[in-house]
């Protein structure tokens, strides 16, 4: 007598009534590429990595296409990220240029007002290196030379810069002014600058102490 056999049902084998489950869906793996454009738009404007978050940004878009890899959502947005972060990075480091001319400048000024009679030559050409070409072609030794023996006369030599403040707005296109507060050996007055930005470089357009300028010296 032939023995009974059960049929076979598709999946399942007889005496297993679960059966064999299907392979477990397996999501796609992370694009490596995504994430780190991604982190480094995000910090872009710390440092130089906007750049490199553009790239890799790119390279996630292509990588994720037809869903082979997830983050494509991560690579789209570092890319507009990273030109903005690479924009105000950008301006960041303009700024801080600008800003060390200024100390600079500043620094250089001191031994200019600090002379006495013998150093009045020195005094004039450390006056022509910070100024600008129209300051230099609009005055003279002469007149920096009277200047520099007018100040001397009334305030004394230059004893410390306090502090300097720049000031947004100019009556002037193109120049900025900033404001000194400086120590003479007479007392405390005013000095101020106008300035032409020259390759992030600022150069002397003007100079008042006390609302003297070389510019009125006739």
């Amino acid at each position: 007598m032939t023995q009974f056999q059960p049929p076979q049902v598709h999946g399942i084998q007889p005496g297993d009534p679960l059966g064999t489950p299907p392979p477990a869906y397996q999501l796609p793996p992370w694009s490596a590429a995504a994430i780190a454009g991604f982190v480094l738009s995000l910090i872009g404007c710390v440092g130089i990595t906007a750049p490199f978050g553009l790239i890799f940004g790119i390279i996630g878009t292509v990588t994720t296409s037809g869903g082979r890899r997830r983050g494509r959502g991560l690579a789209i947005a570092a890319i507009p990220i990273s030109i903005v972060m690479g924009i105000v990075s950008l301006l960041i480091a303009a700024a801080m240029l600008v800003g060390l001319g200024f100390a600079a400048l500043v620094a250089e000024l001191a031994p200019a007002l600090e002379a006495d009679l013998d150093g009045m030559g020195r005094a004039v050409a450390a006056l022509r290196a910070m100024g600008s070409d129209d300051f230099n072609s609009d005055v003279n030794d002469q007149e920096l030379q009277s200047w520099l023996e007018e100040v001397g006369g009334k305030h004394g030599k230059l004893v410390e810069i306090v502090q300097f403040t720049p000031v947004p707005q100019t009556t002037s296109p193109g120049l900025t002014m900033l404001n000194l507060d400086a120590k003479f050996v007479n007392g405390r007055t005013n000095i101020t600058l106008l300035l032409r930005i020259d390759g992030w470089k600022p150069k002397l357009d003007d100079i008042q102490v006390d609302g003297s300028s070389p510019r009125d010296q006739d």
